[in-house]
């Protein structure tokens, strides 16, 4: 799971199970578990009845963890630790997967690893 990955594509869900598949998004995940640190960010939007809304996630902390029995992904520091669900991971492919609260979204960001 080690080094950088690209984001490829998002799919939100919101509170009203309406789904959003969006593919032109702008995002990067930088894992090294050596160090436990993890870097990178998301910026996305969303159009919600015709109204443009702006997202952002930020990966950046020195507490990163993945819990094998349980598939998660623990990343950030503080309070902005966040937990992930990883949903897919192969050499190629990481799919993680969450549920912004404050927003009423489950997120699915799909990363493809940087060659």
């Amino acid at each position: 799971m080690d080094g950088e990955w690209s984001l490829a594509r998002i799919k939100v869900t919101d509170g009203q199970l309406v789904e959003h598949i969006l593919e032109d998004v702008n995002g990067v995940l930088k894992l090294n578990f050596d160090t436990a640190a993890s870097d990178g960010f998301i910026s996305f939007e969303l159009n919600i009845n015709m109204q443009i809304y702006s997202f952002s996630v930020q990966f950046q902390g020195d507490d990163l963890r993945y819990i094998l029995s349980s598939d998660e992904l623990i990343m950030g520091s503080g309070d902005e630790r966040m937990t992930y669900k990883v949903i897919l991971l192969t050499k190629r492919d990481l799919v993680l997967e969450y549920y912004d609260v404050t927003s009423f979204q489950l997120r699915k960001f799909i990363f493809v690893k940087q060659e």
